[in-house]
């Protein structure tokens, strides 16, 4: 009887858990994958899953540890790149290899990670965190490693690539959520150009020299002793903690310190509620930023641009909430959108439209096209430095970057008509 127990628990019972975990855990992220759910998921009983895992943060842990480990045996890796070889062609090569399955269900390990990036309260386990922290300390050292063979520079300008490579990646999985059908090669023809010109500009930069720190205005919200006000709060304060799933209508009133009866004054449910939020959070976020009015003729661009992006990259190591609570709604995979997605995609698209302003009255008529591509990517690498601040304590100047983020976006044939 012992041994028939055994069989049962033993046999195929582990992956089946393990891929329900990961399969539950990208669609609804830590907090909304319950033990009950994945008992579900796999029709076994309650006495299975805890033969093998002793608590849900465990099983989250080896899920995600597993979702990597089937990744890392077939996922391609950075070419060495060969002496004399040109760094464009062989960082565009290396970004198409090792950016093409981004969406699949191969990739869930990955979207699981970034979610745990979003959920930081104390209903939210350690264990997965840790196995994604690990993942990207291994993935920052080989890019660091390439980066090494690849050009001569500090220690220091090396990490600085590798940072922002895997930022890249990072925001590249964004984009592929947030655009349908999103063809990503000419974001990587870009990001190719734009690393080596940062490699270029970091030979010119001391190592050892320290910005001058960015203070930037705090963010409020106007009239926020209203109860509109208290609950927009509110559902921006437990969705950082615990998701968009753990933010309860009951939970955000118990934090505005309101009835529940409240919600429906001014919102007609729980997704009214997070859309009218992340459009509260994108107006307090936006008045403290750059105005992204297209520059006049006379304007010395190459100055200029590092000094509008200062603002935008100083801000992301508060993680903007509009930010933190959209990404919750279109990092989810699943099979009907989260309602309030659309509302996020609309402020992204907001961003970018200004972006592109901003490029096209740099760039002329003759650089349309490649100001809307330069717009998209510097949405790409303010994702994935989000990413970075949230989850590697990237700790990188607002000053240094933003001026190594203007030579990325602007690194293409038409650089210099934005440089004179």
């Amino acid at each position: 009887m012992v041994e028939k127990t055994l069989r049962e628990h033993t046999h195929g019972s582990r992956q089946m858990i393990l891929e329900a975990a990961l399969r539950l855990a990208a669609e609804r992220g830590y907090v909304g994958t319950t033990m009950a759910l994945v008992r579900r998921a796999t029709g076994l009983p309650p006495s299975s899953l805890y033969w093998h895992f002793s608590s849900k943060d465990q099983l989250l842990a080896e899920a995600l540890e597993h979702g990597y480990a089937r990744w890392n045996r077939i996922a391609p890796r950075w070419d060495p790149t060969p002496s004399g070889g040109d760094l464009r062609d062989e960082l565009l090569t290396n970004l198409r290899r090792t950016t093409s399955d981004t969406h699949g269900a191969k990739a869930d390990w990955w979207r699981m990670g970034l979610m745990l990036a979003l959920e930081s309260g104390p209903t939210v386990g350690d264990g997965p965190r840790e196995r994604f922290l690990r993942i990207r300390t291994q993935t920052l050292a080989g890019f660091a490693l390439w980066w090494s063979e690849a050009v001569d520079l500090p220690p220091a300008h090396i990490e600085t690539l590798a940072r922002l490579t895997l930022a890249a990646h990072d925001g590249l999985f964004i984009h592929v959520q947030t655009e349908a059908y999103a063809d990503l090669d000419p974001l990587r023809q870009r990001l190719a150009d734009g690393l080596a010109a940062v490699a270029d500009r970091l030979r010119k930069l001391d190592p050892a020299a320290v910005p001058e720190a960015v203070e930037l205005p705090p963010v409020t919200y106007e009239g926020a002793s209203s109860s509109r006000e208290k609950l927009v709060a509110a559902a921006l304060e437990v969705a950082a903690e615990s998701g968009y799933e753990g933010a309860s209508i009951s939970r955000i009133c118990a934090a505005a310190g309101l009835p529940a009866s409240s919600v429906y004054w001014h919102f007609t449910n729980k997704d009214d509620l997070f859309s009218a939020a992340v459009d509260d959070s994108y107006r307090a976020w936006s008045s403290a930023q750059s105005s992204w009015h297209p520059p006049t003729a006379a304007a010395d661009c190459a100055t200029e641009l590092p000094l509008m992006l200062t603002p935008l990259v100083a801000s992301l190591r508060r993680l903007p909430p509009f930010l933190r609570i959209g990404l919750m709604l279109v990092l989810p995979k699943r099979p009907e959108p989260l309602p309030g997605r659309d509302r996020f995609l609309a402020v992204r698209r907001r961003s970018r439209d200004e972006f592109a302003g901003w490029f096209r009255g740099a760039l002329g008529e003759a650089g349309r096209d490649h100001a809307d591509e330069m717009a998209a990517l510097l949405l790409v690498i303010a994702d994935g430095l989000l990413f970075a601040e949230a989850l590697d304590s990237a700790d990188m100047p607002p000053a240094t970057t933003s001026d190594l983020l203007a030579k990325l976006v602007t690194a293409t044939p038409f650089h210099t008509q934005i440089s004179h």
